[in-house]
């Protein structure tokens, strides 16, 4: 990407997600690491060696994004915005509520937007992709709700020893071989 593609908002998460990164590392004590890049033999990415410690840092910033949102909200209403400009602002599902009302729940009342309220929820989980760092196979996760590893994950080759091992300790767990 040329530096003439570089949007403000792109530069911004950036920014943002430098910043996550050096919280991880300066306030919950893990380092960054440099790993290839697959097909490069000069470029690299930059990783935490402790991904939870990103998880914790990115909770952090959230914590206090979230509470920035309340705050600016509030402002907005002071200067004489509307809830309506707020939630529009927002991008928030309302389903057929309206977005003020929607916002104001959401940021006052801490009650998550739910744009199905009135009709018939969906029970589509959403799946993660990621790359499996033993057997470098993309994955589809479809989340921890089902007994067996392999109906949770779904991708990983037969080398991946880490997969392997969720099934052998499955089979153990429940006696079963299927």
């Amino acid at each position: 990407m040329s530096t003439s593609d570089m949007t403000p908002t792109r530069a911004a998460s950036g920014r943002i997600r430098e910043l996550v990164r050096r919280i991880a590392v300066e306030v919950f004590d893990t380092t960054e690491v440099e790993v290839p890049i697959p097909g490069f033999t000069v470029f690299t990415n930059r990783r935490l060696d402790d991904p939870l410690a990103g998880l914790r840092a990115a909770l952090l910033m959230r914590g206090v994004a979230e509470a920035q949102l309340y705050d600016y909200a509030r402002t907005a209403c002071a200067v004489g915005r509307s809830w309506g400009e707020i939630g529009a602002i927002l991008c928030l599902p309302t389903g057929n509520a309206p977005v003020g009302e929607v916002a104001f729940d959401w940021l006052v009342c801490g009650r998550a937007p739910d744009p199905d309220r009135e009709g018939a929820r969906s029970f589509r989980t959403p799946s993660a992709y990621w790359h499996c760092t033993t057997c470098a196979a993309q994955v589809t996760d479809d989340g921890p709700f089902e007994s067996h590893p392999g109906d949770n994950e779904t991708g990983h080759t037969d080398t991946s020893t880490r997969h392997q091992a969720e099934v052998t300790a499955w089979a153990q767990r429940t006696g079963r071989t299927d």
